[in-house]
């Protein structure tokens, strides 16, 4: 491992590793050393050439197994060897059809797979091509975030579910008048969190305004549509603060991955007319980094 070189990008999380071939396969001892410092940092970013697909679905097997649901309902999928899951995150037009998916939006604040039982324990991003200016990625850290978060805030917060509506449009009105408890239409967790491996406690914010033409409105346990929105909103401008994030500045080749359970993310927009092509993939099941244990209720 002695080519693993580590090296902190912000005061309080993330950080940089280089000195490592990313297109080849890993040894176990520098497999083992990211993944010990996934778990320090929270969020990795990993410098290298452009990966092939298979090169890029390669490495992220080293740590887990990635999302592998097919892909063909956004953009013609890539087989690599069956697996049809990687994303490609793109505003590319090719022949009529998106080459991608999410186009070059701004992207607010969000977890990836929110409302699943169990949501990845990671999410890696690969830059194949990059714009020239935005399209920036942020990540913070949920741990800090509950750290940092003022006395009055955590107590209004501490003890308390959130319930994210399972659909996704509600085109006959049905979660305006819907029992928030009622399981088959809100996944319910806590908003506070213990994290499986480091113990440390964080807000799970799942997602809320992704897009600006799309809120996904949860609610909070014991409060009002009004009051929940309230008190989502006094928490998103908490987890907004600067000093919070990590606000990466894509080269091409790198590999950005976050630990997906305690922290969020977001994009910046970037001109429509510039090109830009991510590999994207959550790992679904990864004994590294999820342990196989489901957090608890704080």
């Amino acid at each position: 491992m002695a080519d693993l070189v580590i090296r902190p990008l912000a005061d309080r999380f993330a950080a940089e590793i280089t000195g490592i071939d990313t297109s080849a396969p890993l040894a176990p001892a520098v497999r083992d050393g990211i993944v010990e410092a996934f778990h320090r940092y929270q969020a990795l970013v990993v410098r290298g050439p452009v990966l092939s697909p298979r090169q890029f679905v390669t490495f992220v097997r080293s740590f887990g197994e990635p999302d592998p649901s097919d892909t063909s309902r956004y953009h013609a999928p890539i087989d690599i060897d069956g697996f049809k899951g990687l994303r490609l995150v793109s505003n590319i037009e090719e022949g009529g059809r998106n080459k991608g998916q999410f186009g070059n939006d701004e992207m607010g604040w969000h977890q990836d797979r929110w409302t699943d039982a169990a949501p990845p324990p990671a999410t890696m991003l690969h830059g194949v091509e990059i714009t020239r200016g935005g399209g920036r990625t942020g990540v913070v850290s949920l741990c800090d975030a509950w750290d940092m978060l003022p006395d009055d805030l955590k107590a209004r917060i501490e003890g308390r579910s959130i319930h994210f509506p399972l659909l996704v449009t509600d085109t006959e009105g049905r979660l305006a008048t819907a029992d928030p408890n009622d399981e088959s239409l809100f996944r319910i967790v806590p908003l506070v969190q213990v994290h499986a491996v480091t113990g440390r406690k964080y807000l799970f914010l799942g997602a809320r305004r992704i897009l600006s033409y799309i809120d996904t409105a949860p609610l909070v346990s014991g409060l009002s549509s009004e009051e929940s929105a309230a008190l989502l909103d006094a928490i998103y401008a908490h987890i907004s603060r600067p000093e919070l994030s990590y606000l990466h500045q894509w080269q091409a080749g790198d590999i950005l991955f976050w630990d997906n359970r305690c922290c969020a993310h977001r994009r910046e927009s970037f001109d429509a007319a510039e090109r830009r092509l991510l590999y994207a993939a959550p790992l679904v099941h990864s004994d590294l980094l999820w342990h196989g244990q489901v957090p608890q209720a704080a």
